[in-house]
């Protein structure tokens, strides 16, 4: 009994320390290399769209859960933001965003990208060391405290930061350090240099210790009645004030609801010897308290009252190194985002479920070890136990705290093989422990006594014994690394003969990884490199035999052979780095592997949950396969798996529920139940649009109801994300662009989406997203753009061309139909001069012949005058004739063949009659162009006056002239005959045709004539 109690005080006393081991948090990083300006990270803010903002040492930037944008200004531009440290981050209600630049405040506008910088008015001189600090109270009002100055209000309508007594008042002689507001009742809590503050908005009253007509305690605490640094009121109506006496830092914990100070500040200032400072306080949503600052990141345990400090000396890939933390904040979805000396950090302690554990008993005392863990084992109890390559049998109770246990306590310590252990088995039947070691060891612990025996089995050749496990008919089976399938019967018992009770069953040559009884008389088992086997445990005869390269759709991916685990009476799932899924019933199998959403073909290890969720260990991580839904969760360093690289089958399903897995260097405990709570995904925003390499400003885009563009400017990238940081690894992304895509694009390559060459018209850009659960998000997140055609192809040009081809067309019928109607035209000038002239004189010459004939034989002279003027009439409709066909011929359309047809006239015609003649021409002339209608009857005109002037002027001497005057053709024929009295001439044909022609030719006929002084006809044609 004395030994018993002294054993339970030994554990105790041990077991203590393992009570104070703190939880461990996964920290992720965000620094330079990820696109940090700096990784001094002054502050941080969330705005209600889900951007998070870092105010850093070089600038403004907004990080959407993928990348950080940058905010600054390439130029000493005031309009934006200054490329200067940003020390405060927070939004209005208007949703501009305030910044401090140290001494500088002023509000940026995220949808124009501008800054306006507000006019700070200090009371009097500021003293070098003096700390400017804003804060927002819920009412909206901004303040600006200059330590050791003045509280200063903004005044939005005049962008002035100045005293205002009407907001806030201090006693006289009292300055501020920090300000806090009460979230029960909006009072202002104001740290000054000598104390605390309470000013009361509502009534405008200020309390201190010189004024407390409403006997506040707090007030007359003589402990706060020194400098205050930082104060903070949590949800439990507790008051942490930090103070600065003259002795050093000290921080209280005030209970406002008991009037108590309480000693809780213990543990704040354990920060391994480095000198610290708190800089304020912060809540998680379930109540655990935060301090932060200087060499301080400092968690409040309330079980044992006091703050336990979080850091770690050596920075690593989830842990938190840093000297200062300047900013605690936490987002919508619970996560703390940290800003600091070393860039930003963020984890998430209320969502962290996988606890990890490499402490262990080990020596009489609790350690922390690196494990290498191959089998884990519960037993009955709810003890686990975990067999370890070199560490023996490891212990730890139901609620993960390492124990001692006595498997290896009495075994010779020269078989140093014995700690080398693979597998373990709990043998309740008969109160026993099975524990699988190396070159064919098996320890055996009674639970009864309390001791252990080990063996040597037989039959396997030395070899590694890799599984233990028993059927339904209580057989114990062992498999080994070199394939040897052992059954033991019971009925040997654990005597002299136990070792009698091995029979080798079967030698399938390679590891056996897995074996796995069913409630049929089955035995399966997973060998390395031959497959799945299924044996019969009554017997041993093979009754299955599954592998790789046999018939499509009856075979496995691999012979690789794992792990496997029984999903329904006919369903089981096999390992091999993807899933098989068989169907024991028709040995039908279906591959599971990566182009399915399997996150990485190293499945190792299989546990079905009791949910009916699928986990697999990987070499990446924990993998959850839903197969109602055949969708897939990763679970990685960012969910606290910290090492990832599961690649042996150890793993275990508690009897609660929970599970187990262990790898090279701890072991994994979990409930899969709290990760099923998890939120719909978010609605994906439009975080960038970029229109080439030119980014516009998204908030700008999205508040448009179309973005319009021109032809020229059709190549865009569109980038989106749910701005969760928590969803981004286990979201996938869908989109489209309605009016070019036909069907939704899974975004693999990344969280964008990139259009080259648009043509020009109407789109509707779709993103939308699911979890890995298979929800989708709530809403389609749209985006209207229209791209102009160019101008060629818009309609008013499109209209215009038809019009103006239509009008062509138009002229080209006219232009027919005018050329019809002038060929209409000659042909009927035709018909009609050949019926005038020809008819009439044919006419003529016929009667003329007719009267020849009757007077050839009786009247010679007379028919020598009638065939006189059958001569006369033939030679004019000879001419008339000439005229005709001249008028038609197109090649004398110039006015040179006009005038030298008409000099060859006038030679002809005046050169027979003696006349001297003088024939002008201007050289203007030449260029005109006349249709065949106007040179007909301009020669026409010409020829009667010619002929006129041969038969009747009895002249000497002719003078022709075709000139240009004022805008007209002018033909001028003159003679020195004997002249004419015009008003007593005969107008006869010629000198009415000639008039008709002029008329037709829209010209003026002037005739000049005096007896004795010759004539002179005129013909003046307009030339337009």
């Amino acid at each position: 009994m004395f030994r018993v109690t002294l054993y339970i005080c030994v554990f105790l006393l041990f077991a203590a320390p393992s009570q104070a081991q703190h939880r461990k948090y996964i920290f992720n990083r965000l620094s330079l290399k990820d696109g940090l300006a700096s990784n001094q990270v002054y502050c941080l803010y969330q705005d209600k769209k889900g951007f998070m903002w870092f105010g850093t040492a070089n600038g403004l930037q907004r990080y959407d859960g993928r990348k950080t944008v940058m905010y600054r200004s390439g130029s000493a531009n005031d309009r934006y933001v200054p490329s200067s440290p940003i020390h405060q981050i927070f939004e209005d209600s208007s949703r501009l965003i305030w910044l401090r630049l140290g001494e500088e405040a002023g509000l940026f506008d995220p949808q124009t990208f501008r800054y306006k910088k507000a006019v700070i008015k200090p009371k009097g001189e500021v003293q070098p060391r003096a700390e400017y600090k804003m804060f927002k109270s819920s009412t909206g009002t901004v303040f600006m405290n200059i330590t050791r100055n003045s509280l200063l209000v903004y005044d939005p309508k005049t962008n002035v930061f100045a005293e205002d007594d009407s907001h806030i008042r201090l006693p006289a002689g009292w300055f501020a350090n920090t300000i806090f507001e009460d979230p029960k009742n909006g009072d202002l809590w104001l740290g000054c240099d000598s104390g605390l503050v309470i000013y009361r908005p509502s009534t405008r009253e200020v309390f201190s210790r010189h004024n407390n007509p409403n006997h506040i305690p707090l007030l007359d605490e003589p402990e706060l009645q020194k400098p205050i640094t930082a104060m903070f009121i949590d949800s439990k109506r507790r008051c942490w004030i930090t103070i600065w006496p003259l002795s050093g830092e000290k921080t209280w914990c005030y209970d406002l609801t008991r009037n108590q100070l309480l000693p809780y500040g213990s543990g704040l200032k354990d920060r391994n010897g480095l000198y610290g400072e708190v800089y304020h306080f912060a809540e998680q949503s379930n109540g655990v308290i935060w301090g932060y600052g200087n060499m301080t990141l400092h968690e409040f345990d309330s079980a044992q009252k006091k703050f336990h400090f979080v850091r770690d000396d050596h920075i690593d890939d989830f842990g938190i190194k840093y000297d200062k933390i300047f900013s605690f904040y936490q987002d919508k979805e619970g996560s703390f985002w940290l800003g600091t000396d070393n860039g930003v950090f963020v984890f998430s302690p209320e969502r962290q479920f996988f606890n990890t554990t490499k402490y262990v008993w080990h020596n009489g005392k609790i350690e922390e070890k690196e494990l290498t863990i191959n089998g884990i084992m519960e037993s009955k109890e709810g003890t686990i136990y975990v067999a370890s390559w070199g560490l023996g049998t490891l212990t730890w109770d139901s609620t993960m705290n390492p124990i001692p246990n006595r498997i290896m306590n009495g075994l010779p310590k020269k078989e140093i093989d014995l700690p080398l252990q693979w597998c373990l088995y709990d043998d309740t039947a008969h109160n026993k422990i099975w524990v699988g070691c190396q070159t064919g060891r098996l320890i055996i612990y009674d639970k009864a006594t309390k001791r252990s025996s080990w063996y040597i089995v037989p039959g396997i050749d030395y070899k590694t014994i890799r599984q233990i496990t028993r059927d339904n008919k209580g057989n114990i089976w062992l498999g080994t690394q070199y394939g040897h399938l052992l059954k033991w019967s019971p009925g040997t018992g654990f005597g002299p003969n136990f070792l009698k009770g091995f029979q080798l069953i079967q030698n399938v040559g390679s590891i056996i990884y897995k074996i796995v009884p069913d409630s049929f008389d089955g035995i399966w088992v997973c060998v390395h490199n031959k497959g799945l086997y299924k044996f019969n445990t009554s017997n041993g005869r093979l009754l299955k035999h599954y592998k790789a390269g046999g018939q499509p759709g009856k075979s496995l991916q691999s012979n690789y052979v794992l792990d496997i685990v029984r999903y329904t009476d006919s369903t089981w799932y096999v390992s091999t780095g993807v899933l098989n899924k068989l169907n024991v019933y028709t040995d039908s199998i279906q591959i599971i592997g990566t182009e399915h959403g399997l996150p990485s073909a190293s499945t190792s290890s299989l546990e079905l949950d009791r949910e009916g969720s699928l986990w697999m260990g990987q070499m990446n991580g924990l993998t959850r396969f839903y197969p109602k839904r055949k969708s897939f969760t990763l679970f990685t360093q960012r969910d606290g798996v910290i090492n990832g690289n599961f690649f042996t089958n150890a793993s275990l399903v508690k009897r609660n529920g929970d599970l187990l897995f262990g790898n090279n260097h701890e072991l994994v405990l979990f409930n899969p139940k709290n990760l099923f709570v998890r939120p719909s995904p978010l609605e994906v925003n439009i975080t960038d649009f970029k229109l080439f390499n030119t980014y516009l400003a998204p908030d700008s885009i999205m508040n448009l109801d179309k973005v319009r563009l021109r032809h020229d400017q059709n190549s865009i990238t569109i980038e989106f994300a749910t701005l969760s940081y928590l969803q981004r690894d286990k979201t996938t992304y869908f989109y489209m662009l309605e009016g070019l895509d036909p069907n939704w694009i899974r975004a693999d390559l990344g969280l964008y989406a990139n259009y080259s060459l648009l043509p020009p018209g109407s789109y509707i850009f779709k993103v939308m997203c699911r979890n890995s659960d298979g929800v989708d998000s709530p809403t389609i997140t749209t985006l209207k753009i229209q791209v102009g055609p160019p101008f060629w192809q818009s309609w008013w040009f499109i209209t215009l061309m038809v019009l103006l081809l239509a009008g062509l067309g138009y002229l080209v019928h006219r232009f027919r139909l005018n050329r019809l109607l002038e060929m209409e035209k000659v042909r009927t000038r035709i018909a009609r001069d050949l019926h005038d002239d020809m008819g009439s004189t044919l006419s003529t010459i016929n009667i003329l012949s007719e009267m020849a004939k009757m007077k050839v034989n009786k009247d010679s002279s007379k028919t020598a005058e009638y065939l006189n003027k059958i001569s006369d009439n033939s030679s004019r409709m000879m001419e008339a004739m000439d005229d005709i066909v001249w008028s038609i011929n197109p090649m004398n359309d110039s006015m040179q063949r006009i005038t030298a047809r008409m000099r060859e006239f006038a030679t002809g015609v005046l050169e027979a009659r003696n006349i001297e003649f003088s024939f002008r021409v201007d050289d203007q002339v030449a260029e005109l162009k006349l249709n065949m209608e106007e040179r007909r009857d301009l020669f026409l005109v010409f020829k009667e006056a010619v002929n006129n002037l041969a038969k009747y002027s009895q002249c000497k001497n002719a003078w022709i002239e075709l000139r240009i005057r004022q805008d007209k053709l002018v033909m001028k024929i003159q003679d020195d005959g004997m002249g004419f009295d015009p008003g007593k001439a005969d107008s006869g044909n010629g000198l009415n045709n000639m008039n008709k022609r002029a008329q037709s030719l829209k010209g003026k006929l002037s005739i000049e004539s005096t007896p004795d002084r010759g004539s002179t006809v005129i013909l003046a044609v307009p030339l337009t």
